[in-house]
């Protein structure tokens, strides 16, 4: 394969994952993979039939109306849509297969690249996920590679250019027929730097990409963020819907996302006092929507009239343990947040998290953004306890015991043996009793696979006394519904349990087959009046953990890396803002450099000390010591190198920006005469390896023609002079005069005709 041919597909191969990135994650679009494919198919088209016959597929007016009609393609795209940034990008497409499918020069691929380059920035913007992220980096790495082709094949162009009108000037000149030149362009008929694509080659080209992608690295890592951190990133986001967290949930509606391996949020969590990583005590309940009406099988939200304010603060410092918890929430159609109670605090500031004082959950305004960056300062307290909530109304309670008529009498024939020998006033007692009855009794099972014995009866009921066998949804269902038949308040919530932890990278990464549902049940208030909801999950723990290891298929080590890549792209490249920088980067830096400053200024005082010692001579006499002279001595002898550089540095100034300019023409001259030289030669057997210099040669040469008889020894010492003048228009930085070229030429025809006559004879 010859240099065109692995420059073309290269370029190919860069454009088609250029236009990946704008089919990764970006929803249910059914036509969303036909454009790289689109891209992919014009680049096969064009390479069979246009780049390897040099001729169009369709006429340049043909192409320029397709260029046209692209506007309008792009502008069905967006009513179908609706997004302008994944229509803009699909436009470029459009217009990338019409300039793919005609001939291309320099400047065809310079806007080549640059609409790949711009359908790879609209990637990125409207879908920061981690696949985004891998393609990202093979685009950068492929890219890296097609660019030095790219100058390889500019320079051979401009090259080959500049050779030819030299050459004509040069012929010219010394008045020669064209068909004794070994012209510059007869070497490059095969196409340019033949060979050169070779292991060497590729070696190096992997080395200067990983270069180049370190040092960007190190400019990306250390270029200063601008305010306190983004809390929405993309204005356009195309965001999942997350199922289980609407304001109305149906009976069985988690149980969707209870198989599948998609990450919801990643967290890190940290020890406010020491700073340090800390992985989260057992499962943690990410506490998301709390439910609290119900009937046939639908759970409804409370009121959303009810009060809200931000969440701030608590005033005065605390004893207790205080964690920092860092999430970032991938992109959803819902306001809801997620958090470990107790809260302290939810921020930043920019987010505007507010907190729902009647059922504790805490949510954000609006709901347009991309991927969600907060964080949640957790009191690691009494975990009943959720300062800013309120004492529930009568009203509130009411709802709270609310039972449809028809399920009174069946759930109390279910709680009431349960419960019986258990004080009324004991309310945390019965409602553990409750909650072990459906947890550890082993009458029920867990299961992803739902059916309906008996469709006549409510969905809990059925679960409670037909098939016992269900998910964490309908656990919690009945475990609500048996606490309100026993007149104890209870309320659904939806949210996460656990996470994958990554030990490697100390990130917990919560899948949606961590959805899960509890139940919260009411104890009271405090002596300060503050409600206290007693956590509840009578879900059998083994058999949901079990359950859940079933998803997603990936061995553990695999998802420990994968998981570990995901974190870097998450955290440190879209999630890399000032807070996160000034922590990892710059606050160590600064520690650095003031241990390095304290240390250097005591080495300082000790060097100047020493230089103090060393030159001070309390009398003349004190100078006239051995001491003086090698302090004298070596003042001179510094002095002298420093006079010596400045001179040689003053010179190479000087010859740079003042020497004379080289002529092109003339240094062409002087190869085409050395080429002729070694052209004639190699006809009789005497060719130049390359362990050997031009000099070299041009001596053993000599020998060799005084060696053959008369008819060459008047001409031995051509090859001195041919070298002598490629020596100095190569590196002498000399200009031939026609009065030596005309020499040079007449004593190359003479060595030519001396050695036709030895061929002769």
């Amino acid at each position: 394969m010859n240099f065109q041919s692995v420059y073309r597909l290269s370029f190919y191969l860069m454009l088609v994952l250029g236009a990946c990135t704008l089919s990764l994650d970006v929803g249910d679009r059914a036509l969303a993979p036909l454009y790289p494919i689109g891209v992919a198919v014009a680049s096969f088209v064009a390479y069979v039939f246009v780049d390897e016959r040099n001729r169009p597929l369709v006429p340049r007016d043909v192409g320029n109306l397709l260029a046209l009609a692209t506007v309008v393609l792009a502008f069905l795209d967006y009513n179908v849509s609706g997004d302008a940034n994944l229509s803009l990008g699909h436009w470029l497409v459009y217009l990338q297969i019409v300039k793919i499918l005609l001939p291309k020069n320099v400047r065809d691929d310079w806007s080549l690249i640059l609409l790949g380059l711009t359908q790879v920035l609209i990637g990125a913007v409207i879908s920061p996920s981690d696949q985004v992220g891998f393609l990202l980096l093979a685009w950068v790495v492929v890219s890296l590679w097609v660019l030095g082709l790219f100058a390889l094949r500019r320079d051979s162009i401009r090259a080959r250019a500049l050779a030819d009108k030299n050459l004509g000037a040069t012929v010219s000149i010394i008045e020669a027929p064209a068909s004794e030149r070994l012209a510059p362009a007869s070497l490059v008929r095969e196409g340019p730097y033949a060979g050169l694509v070779d292991t060497p080659f590729l070696i190096s080209t992997a080395r200067v990409a990983i270069t180049t992608l370190a040092l960007g690295g190190i400019i990306f890592l250390a270029m200063p963020r601008r305010g306190a951190g983004a809390s929405r990133r993309s204005a356009e986001p195309i965001a999942s819907h997350l199922t289980g967290f609407d304001d109305q949930v149906k009976l069985g509606q988690l149980g969707e996302i209870l198989e599948n391996d998609s990450v919801v949020m990643s967290v890190e969590s940290f020890d406010e006092q020491t700073g340090n990583r800390v992985e989260l005590e057992g499962e943690p309940l990410w506490r998301g929507v709390t439910l609290g009406a119900y009937e046939n099988g639908v759970w409804r939200r409370q009121s959303p009239d009810s009060a809200t304010f931000p969440i701030a603060p608590v005033p005065g410092a605390t004893k207790r343990r205080i964690l920092r918890v860092q999430i970032k929430l991938e992109a959803n159609d819902s306001n809801v947040l997620f958090g470990l109670r107790p809260m302290l605090e939810v921020g930043p500031d920019s987010l505007e998290a507010q907190l729902n004082p009647n059922d504790g959950t805490i949510f954000r305004e609006n709901t347009r953004g991309g991927t969600i960056d907060y964080f949640i300062r957790a009191e690691r307290a009494d975990p009943r306890l959720q300062r800013g909530e309120t004492l529930p109304t009568n009203p509130q309670r009411g709802a709270l015991l609310g039972i449809p008529a028809k399920l009174v009498e069946p759930l109390r024939a279910v709680a009431d043996p349960i419960v019986e020998n258990i004080p009324a006033a004991d309310v945390e007692g019965r409602a553990r009793a409750l909650e072990a009855y459906l947890r550890s009794s082993g009458q029920f099972a867990y299961s992803l696979q739902m059916k309906i014995d008996d469709p006549s009866l409510d969905p809990v009921l059925d679960f409670l006394v037909n098939r016992k066998v269900g998910h964490c949804e309908y656990f919690a269902s009945a475990l609500a519904l048996l606490l309100r038949a026993e007149h104890i308040p209870a309320r659904l919530v939806n949210g996460f349990k656990g996470g994958d932890w990554n030990s490697i990278a100390q990130v917990t990464n919560v899948r949606q087959k961590h959805a899960h549902s509890w139940v919260e049940a009411y104890l009271g208030g405090d002596e300060v009046h503050r409600p206290l909801w007693l956590t509840l999950d009578p879900t059998p723990g083994n058999q949901r953990d079990a359950s859940v290891a079933k998803v997603g298929g990936f061995p553990a080590n695999f998802r420990q890396f994968t998981d570990l890549v995901r974190y870097v792209w998450v955290f440190y490249i879209i999630g890399f803002n000032p807070e996160r920088q000034q922590r990892i980067l710059y606050q160590p830096v600064l520690a650095l450099a003031r241990e390095a400053a304290r240390g250097f200024a005591i080495m300082g005082q000790t060097v100047k000390q020493w230089i103090h010692d060393l030159l001070h001579f309390p009398t003349v006499v004190s100078f006239f010591t051995i001491r003086g002279f090698v302090v004298s001595f070596s003042v001179l002898l510094l002095i002298a190198a420093g006079l010596r550089a400045a001179h040689w540095l003053a010179r190479r100034l000087w010859n740079r920006f003042s020497g004379e300019t080289r002529d092109d023409g003339a240094l062409l001259a002087g190869v085409v005469f050395y080429r002729r030289l070694a052209h004639l030669l190699a006809g009789y057997g005497l060719s130049r390896p390359a362990s050997e210099t031009q000099g070299e040669f041009a001596r053993r040469a000599a020998v060799f023609l005084a060696g053959k008889g008369l008819e060459t020894e008047d001409v031995a010492d051509v090859p001195a002079a041919v070298v002598d003048a490629f020596y100095g228009v190569r590196f002498g930085r000399q200009t031939l005069e026609l009065d030596t070229l005309r020499a040079l030429e007449s004593r190359l025809d003479a060595l030519e005709a001396a050695l036709d006559a030895t061929r002769a004879h």
